[in-house]
Parts: C-alpha cells; sequence; structure tokens
C-alpha cells in the first residue's frame, strides 16, 4: 500500500508515519534463511529442469545461474516458485505436452501472459506476488517479473543491463533466454517485447549479465575502483551484442600514482562518467569488449578524483579511433546548443498575418502571408500598410495547430507593441496556450486545438503595424538573439571556456581549436546540450551519430 501511494504523494514523511514503517531493517540471508526454504526451492527447481523438454538441453552451469537462485536481488523472500507454478499452471501442462517446443517459444508464450506495467522509478526491490499485484515499476522490476515468471517454469533467463548510455546518467535492463536450441542468449522486454523483436537501438559502451554468483573479487585497491564497477555478481557480455572491439590506446599522460587499471568514461554534459576499466601498462591501456559508435575518454582515478590518460575518441564502427586532439586556432561558426529535432518547423509555411479593428476580424487586412520558412530562428517581414488597427494577428494554416513560439509586431517609431493575447483555445490539459506565443522563450509556443485556429493582440490603442518578426515552434536549442552563450572546449584535461556571448543573429561566430570536442551553453535558458561536437568542413557536427 506504502509503494502505490508513494510516487503521488507529495508528502513522504506523512505516508510513512501514517503507516509506521519505522527503520529499516537490514536481514541476512546467511542467518535468516531456513534451511527447509532453501532445500524446497531446489528440489522445485531441479524439477523443473529434469519436467520440461528442453531440460535435457540446459548445461548445468546455466541451470545453477538461470533457474536455481533462490532469490533475483534483495526483494523480501516468499515462496515464489509455488505461486508462479500456480499462476502459470495452464501453459506450464502444456509445455509439457508439447515435446518440440523451445525455451524461447516457451518464453515468448509466458511474456504475452504478464501484466503490462506502469513505469515507476520509487519502487525498491520487490517479489513475486507484489509484481503481480501492482504491476509498477522500472525496468528493474519489469525484468525481474520475467525472471521469477520464467525460472519457476524451468525457462533459463538472465537480466542484462548497462549502467550507463553514452550520453545519460542513466542506463537501462532487459531480459535475455538461454535458447537451447543455439546455446546462444536472446533479448526481450518482458512484459512488452518477445524474443526476436527486441533490439536495441542506442550504441552501448558495455552490457553486463546479473549473475549470482560471484564473478570476481575486488583486490587491494578497491576503494579506489569507481563504484559502478564494484558490482561482482556480473560477467561482461557486450561481445554478445556485436559491435565492439578490443583496444590498446597509447598513453599521453602517465599518473602520478602507482595503478595497474585505467579506465573508459563517456560524457554527460562537462562530465565523463567512468565505465569500464582497463589494464594500465607504461606506455598502453588495453581494453576489452569495448563497444562501438561510442565516444570515450581515457582516464586514471584514485580518491574519487580522475585525470585524463589520452585525448578523446570515438570508436568508429570499423574498430579503429578516431582521436580528437586539439589543433591550431581557426575561426567557427556556431549555429546550435543540440542536434535539431524540429518536426515543426514548416507548420508555418502557408500562415497569415492579419489586422482589423473589428473584434470579430470582419474587417480585417492581410499584412502578410509566410511563403517559406528557411530555418528554426526569428524571420523578420517589413509591412508597407500604413492603416492603424486595434487587433493584429496570426492565422494558422490547416493542420498545423496554430504551432508559432513566438511573435513580435512593431510600430512605425520601432515600439514592439504589447497588449491583451487573443485567439482561439488550446489543446486540452496543454499547458501551451495562446499567450506562449508572446512569452518571450523561444522554447514555449502555441498548441492549437484545431485547424480554425490563430493568435495574437488586442492593443491599447490603435496602431500602424511596419515591422512583424516571428519564430516557429522549435525545440530550444537554436541560437536566439539576444540570448547570452558560452563555447567551451576540451583542452586535453578540463573544459575550458572561449567566454561568453550575445547573439545578434541566429549564429555565433569563434575562434577555437582545430579538431576539439565543442560543447555550447544557452546561458539565457539555462541550456547544455548532454552530447559535443565538433566543426568540420565548416559543419556543426555531433557525437557520436553524425560521425557513423
Amino acid at each position: 500500500t506504502v509503494m502505490l501511494r508513494w510516487t503521488s504523494s507529495s508528502d513522504k514523511q506523512m505516508v510513512s508515519d501514517a503507516y509506521r514503517l519505522g527503520d529499516l531493517v537490514i536481514k541476512a540471508d546467511v542467518t535468516d534463511i531456513t534451511a527447509a526454504y532453501l532445500i524446497n526451492n531446489i528440489e522445485l527447481a531441479f524439477k523443473v529442469w529434469h519436467e520440461t523438454s528442453w531440460g535435457k538441453d540446459i548445461p548445468f552451469d546455466v541451470f545453477c545461474e538461470e533457474i536455481l537462485p533462490y532469490r533475483v536481488s534483495t526483494e523480501p523472500l516468499e515462496n515464489w516458485r509455488e505461486k508462479a507454478l500456480a499462476s502459470f499452471a495452464d501453459i506450464y501442462r502444456s509445455f509439457m505436452k508439447d515435446t518440440a517446443i523451445t525455451t524461447v517459444e516457451a518464453c515468448s508464450k509466458v511474456n504475452s501472459l504478464l501484466p503490462r506495467f506502469r513505469i515507476d522509478k520509487d519502487f525498491p526491490p520487490t517479489c513475486f506476488s507484489q509484481l503481480m499485484a501492482s504491476a509498477r515499476g522500472s525496468c528493474d522490476e519489469m525484468s525481474d517479473l520475467a525472471t521469477f515468471s520464467m525460472r519457476a517454469l524451468g525457462i533459463p533467463v538472465s537480466t542484462d543491463f548497462t549502467p550507463l548510455w553514452p550520453d545519460r546518467l542513466n542506463g537501462h535492463t532487459w531480459s535475455s533466454v538461454y535458447d537451447n536450441t543455439s546455446g546462444k542468449h536472446v533479448t526481450f522486454v518482458s512484459t512488452e517485447q518477445n524474443p526476436g523483436s527486441h533490439r536495441i537501438l542506442i550504441p552501448v559502451s558495455k552490457v553486463l549479465r546479473r549473475t549470482f554468483s560471484i564473478r570476481e573479487k575486488i583486490n587491494d585497491e578497491q576503494f579506489n575502483i569507481p563504484p559502478v564497477l564494484q558490482d561482482v555478481r556480473a560477467n561482461d557480455v557486450t561481445e554478445e551484442y556485436g559491435a565492439s572491439a578490443n583496444l590498446s590506446i597509447p598513453v599521453v599522460n602517465r599518473p602520478l600514482f602507482g595503478t595497474q587499471y585505467a579506465y573508459l568514461a563517456t560524457p554527460y554534459e562537462t562530465s565523463w562518467n567512468i565505465i569500464r576499466r582497463g589494464n594500465a601498462g607504461q606506455d598502453s591501456i588495453r581494453f576489452l569488449s569495448v563497444g562501438k559508435r561510442v565516444l570515450y575518454l581515457p582516464v586514471y582515478y584514485k580518491n574519487n578524483m580522475q585525470t585524463a590518460a589520452s585525448y578523446p575518441f570515438l570508436l568508429e564502427d570499423n574498430g579503429e579511433c578516431r582521436f580528437f586532439q586539439p589543433g591550431a586556432m581557426q575561426s567557427i561558426t556556431v549555429t546550435r546548443v543540440a542536434p535539431p529535432h524540429e518536426p515543426w518547423v514548416q507548420r508555418m509555411a502557408g500562415g497569415v498575418f492579419e489586422a482589423a479593428n473589428l473584434a470579430d476580424f470582419s474587417d480585417a487586412q492581410t499584412l502578410c502571408v509566410i511563403k517559406k520558412i528557411d530555418g528554426s530562428w526569428f524571420h523578420t517581414t517589413s509591412i508597407k500598410n500604413t492603416k492603424k488597427f486595434r487587433y493584429i494577428r496570426y492565422v494558422s494554416p490547416k493542420r498545423a495547430n496554430c504551432n508559432v513560439a513566438e511573435i513580435e509586431f512593431y510600430n512605425e517609431t520601432g515600439e514592439k507593441l504589447t497588449g491583451s493575447v487573443i485567439g482561439t483555445e488550446s489543446l486540452e490539459n496543454s499547458t501551451m496556450t495562446r499567450d506562449k506565443a508572446f512569452d518571450g522563450d523561444p522554447a514555449t509556443y502555441f498548441d492549437a486545438a484545431n485547424d480554425q485556429s490563430w493568435t495574437g493582440l488586442y492593443l491599447d490603442a490603435p496602431q500602424t503595424i511596419t515591422k512583424i518578426r516571428y519564430l516557429p515552434r522549435n525545440d530550444g536549442n537554436g541560437i536566439y538573439e539576444g540570448h547570452v552563450y558560452e563555447l567551451l572546449y576540451w583542452d586535453g584535461n578540463i573544459w575550458f571556456s572561449l567566454g561568453k556571448k550575445t547573439a545578434d543573429g541566429h549564429v555565433l561566430k569563434y575562434d577555437a581549436p582545430a579538431n576539439s570536442l565543442l560543447i555550447v551553453k544557452n546561458i539565457t535558458a539555462g541550456r547544455i546540450f548532454r552530447r559535443t561536437c565538433i566543426i568540420e568542413d565548416g559543419v556543426q557536427r555531433w557525437l557520436p551519430y553524425d560521425f557513423l
């Protein structure tokens, strides 16, 4: 009950007090689990291993890791095997009759019966009964439900995960089933995608498979191994996912302290986040099964501090490393803070600006028609009409929902006009109302409810309109006039600022080292993108995808 109310509650302490949760109690398996519980788990695991037609094809080591374990993580213990066998009794009986069915086919059938999840990031490790009842949690809980269900029926399943995506601060978890016909693992997403239909679409730097047994003992340097790498119950299976390579990286900067390890880190904004370990030699560092199509920085690590061992590099599809070592200064043009995702820009093409003196615009006169949109920046149009008007508006073309980010009207003295915002209604429950077209924020926009949509101003007094500036709906990551920006480049050790500039158009001019990694910040909007870029042949290109 607490878990179901936890996320939606604004006062979590009140929830905790109301249900008298008290302090966290930690129970150790070695002292609290009974022999009877373990014996029952072992007997049921062996029973389904021997009863299923595919059991004879499951090696003992796979059985020990992917069917036998009595728990998945630190969830509350219960007799989950009996409960899962009861929940899926009918389908398990069908497995007994079908002597030709494979583990992959059986996994698909069970996965199709699992409840669809509502994503909830705040759930702790949860047992089978709780997962079936709530159907809530993150990708971790989704995977746990598949693990409980499949293993109870003798289907060997593991949890695979990447600790960190290459360009963000979170990872992802999914499942894999051991294929008894090929001896390989086939990935799937618990409750959502069956084996064979699941694909990892984002490049991964590292993939691990959760194990029950300890795979590695951390040596005396354990306090100088980053926390993300201290998971000793996981096996590196990056190579199974295809796009990986073994690397030998030349050392540029030697550490000031003795160490047998070096690490690879991936970028997020201005931080480098360690993702894998390698063996450090005198002149080179050896890394095994490194995910391709990812930007890396080799680093040393000690006492929670890291220093660069070499220059950043992109591991390309052919296994080659493209290093980014700053060169001579050159003049560059910066056009964006982030790569574009703006399918709405052309929605203003065909739109019309009108002016009137009657509220219903029955006497409207056309000020201008937008024939084309050159890009996601401010467009300026001069108006030759000398009449004065009280009402001015932008009328959207059909199927465009009046998507406009900013509109500015000016009179003959160059004064920006203000007034009461008028227009049609926005989409139901949308925060992008008609006033967003006049709020001065390029990242907000009007999203109207229908095709007969418009937005405009009711002026305090009639005015002559001599100029209109407008900005199409965009992703908020362009260069906008009046906004302050900062450009940084990786000099080999730190992100070095090349200074702040106020944009006077939709591009910025800088002098920056050739072949250097760059990060663009929008200081005014507080925007910084998680991916770096480089200027190549005068074009701003984003790592890693623009190079692959």
